[in-house]
């Protein structure tokens, strides 16, 4: 499945793409006459919350097969994807943990040492915005790059969880652009800051269900910029998989539902390039991961 999170003339809601178009999951579960509650409420309106009830995806996919079963003349109407806005599959996930140094060629192009496990830091959820939307520029930093990921999605909390059943956490997977200000990164020493300013996760434009994409390996992934190739990579280049990485955050912290892990990017970033290449105003960033979609941004100045 491809849960979404979108808003319809200004009012938001979670619902899957389908080849007809955007079914609205909570008034799905109310047209077909089953009222779901969760902690004493309605049906789950957002991301996070479906994700935080055990059974939610599961009951998505009850009530995907009931649509699908439902004759033609008899169903409610699926939004066109024209006419509907996608925004980030989770508007505030709960911690946002990311890898650097996770691509061998990539730790190649900036000379840096090959580390025992991939580099860890934080991204706020501030950071987050959606398919579309634009990036703007700060006014601290002009040397601002792209950086193209598999975000891991988790739907179970899990500690000190072991590679053999890592797949049960994950709820699904999607796209995040790790935004960073490389000359804040280099002057600070460490990483949050020039990885942190607002606006410095593009995220989506869907979260693809677990089910569906295995372990994720395998899959193109690239970064246009202006339409010419920055990055062309695959997920199996990675050195750390998602297991390894879930079985390795979590002997740290907790995960929890609503938590993204982003998985590290592959070559092809603009610093190392000769001469560095930055973002600018007007440029469009499309970032791709085979079987989950589009990210799309564009870059303006800052008001």
């Amino acid at each position: 499945m491809r849960l979404v999170t979108y808003s319809r003339m200004g009012v938001p809601s979670i619902g899957v793409q389908l080849e007809t178009g955007i079914l609205d999951i909570p008034d799905a579960a109310s047209y077909f006459g089953r009222k779901y509650h969760v902690r004493g409420q309605n049906f789950p309106t957002t991301m996070m919350d479906l994700l935080q009830w055990e059974s939610g995806i599961e009951v998505v996919r009850q009530i995907v097969e009931k649509y699908e079963q439902t004759p033609l003349n008899e169903r409610m109407m699926a939004y066109p994807l024209d006419s509907v806005t996608l925004e980030a599959p989770l508007r505030r996930p709960g911690k946002i943990i990311a890898l650097g140094k996770n691509y061998l060629e990539h730790i190649k192009e900036t000379g840096s040492e090959t580390p025992e496990f991939p580099v860890i830091f934080a991204k706020w959820p501030s950071c987050v915005i959606g398919p579309n939307d634009s990036i703007p520029l700060p006014k601290i930093s002009n040397k601002i790059d792209w950086e193209v990921e598999l975000a891991i999605v988790i739907g179970k909390v899990g500690k000190d969880i072991e590679e053999s059943n890592a797949l049960e956490y994950i709820a699904g997977y999607t796209i995040a652009n790790d935004v960073t200000a490389r000359d804040l990164q280099r002057k600070d020493g460490q990483w949050i800051r020039g990885k942190s300013l607002d606006f410095f996760c593009p995220m989506g434009p869907c979260i693809v269900t677990q089910d569906e994409l295995g372990d994720a390996q395998g899959l193109k992934l690239y970064t246009k910029i202006n339409g010419e190739m920055k990055q062309d990579s695959s997920t199996s280049n990675m050195m750390f998989n998602v297991q390894q990485i879930i079985a390795h955050l979590s002997k740290a912290f907790t995960l929890e539902p609503g938590d993204v892990i982003i998985t590290g990017t592959p070559s092809g970033v603009g610093f190392v390039r000769d001469p560095p290449e930055f973002l600018k105003d007007g440029d469009n960033i499309e970032q791709y991961i085979e079987k989950i979609g589009y990210l799309r941004n564009s870059v303006v100045k800052s008001k």
